[in-house]
């Protein structure tokens, strides 16, 4: 007999959680409730949070979240805005229970599917996957000085180079959000993406306090590139940014990963996280040539009987129109309607 038993968090089990995602090997920051909080005051998303028990203790967690579009349909996915998430469990028997659990939640809200953004594949959990993205970690040295020999060659040129123009500044004191978001929005406007709204960035800084941290390359004492990473168990990750049409030919954003780098150090991180990206795209390329490894991660999918997997990202041909669009929309345009987008799109 496994004995366990799969529930719905409560407030009064909310510290039991913590404690197993801060505990387990697997857990991320997707897991912590402050992403969470993020999703609630941001988007008010329906988080429908499952915990694995036995004699008690809890044995597994798997954080879902129900998004429903008018234009993508309902779906449950664990979780959005974030690149891992899925189900960490002690032992198959936990991660079975909250599979199923997550299942009969998915069709109780009307959801089409159920998608499981592991980083690391639970036990006994066979699904389809996706095999669309990787992600990009690597171990930092103990040393500041050591960080820019560890990156390859071509791109330390670029580093250096940058440096010595003597044009660029790097400014690792907090850059105001509306300075940030305004870089965001136009890199977001270019690629034809939705441009998530201001309040998720101000929202973060409330829930993840001490663990958010922005730097910006400023040419003239205006910023022209900027990054916002997060501190969590000794990973620096890397992973919202921007810059403007001049940082590319000033090697701006080479030499802001590279501060980024050097900055994790200082704040003693042990591995930088440079997140996911798709296969054969430019920010792929760009993190291999800064000297990280793919590795793939399993975006497993709970579907119904016969369904095709769903393919809701920026490769598919079905949105090239919605891309074009949002190009050619002003910026502020641009802002207002990808924010209507994006709360309701399972990215």
């Amino acid at each position: 007999m496994s004995g366990v038993t799969v529930r719905e968090l409560s407030p009064a089990r909310e510290s039991a959680w913590q404690e197993y995602v801060m505990g387990h090997p697997q857990g991320t920051l997707f897991h912590d409730l402050a992403w969470r909080d993020m999703l609630r005051k941001t988007f008010r998303h329906r988080c429908c949070y499952l915990f694995a028990e036995r004699d008690g203790k809890l044995c597994g967690v798997l954080p879902l979240v129900i998004i429903r579009s008018v234009f993508f349909g309902t779906s449950a996915v664990s979780v959005p805005f974030g690149v891992y998430g899925g189900v960490i469990a002690d032992d198959a028997a936990s991660t079975e229970g909250l599979c199923d659990a997550a299942t009969e939640a998915a069709a109780d809200a009307g959801a089409a599917y159920v998608e499981l953004r592991h980083l690391h594949l639970p036990p006994a959990c066979d699904l389809p996957e996706s095999g669309l993205h990787c992600t990009f970690i690597k171990a930092l040295p103990a040393r500041v000085e050591d960080v820019l020999p560890g990156i390859p060659r071509k791109a330390r040129a670029e580093v250096r180079k940058a440096r010595a123009a003597g044009t660029l500044r790097v400014n690792t004191k907090p850059v105001p959000i509306p300075v940030f978001h305004a870089l965001f929005a136009e890199n977001k406007r270019k690629l034809g993406s939705p441009i998530f709204p201001q309040s998720m960035f101000w929202n973060l800084l409330e829930v993840l306090p001490g663990r958010v941290h922005t730097m910006a390359v400023e040419q003239d004492g205006r910023a022209i590139a900027v990054l916002m990473s997060f501190l969590w168990r000794g990973q620096f990750m890397a992973y919202y940014s921007g810059a403007s049409e001049s940082a590319n030919a000033n090697s701006a954003n080479n030499l802001m990963y590279a501060a980024a780098m050097e900055e994790a150090v200082r704040l003693g991180a042990t591995h930088f996280d440079f997140g996911r990206s798709r296969r054969d795209t430019g920010p792929y390329a760009f993190k291999v040539n800064q000297g990280f490894e793919p590795t793939p991660v399993h975006y497993q999918f709970v579907t119904k009987r016969g369904a095709t997997l769903p393919s809701i990202n920026a490769s598919n041909p079905r949105y090239d129109f919605a891309k074009r669009l949002f190009r050619a929309l002003p910026r502020v345009a641009a802002e207002k309607l990808g924010s209507f987008v994006a709360k309701r799109m399972p990215v």
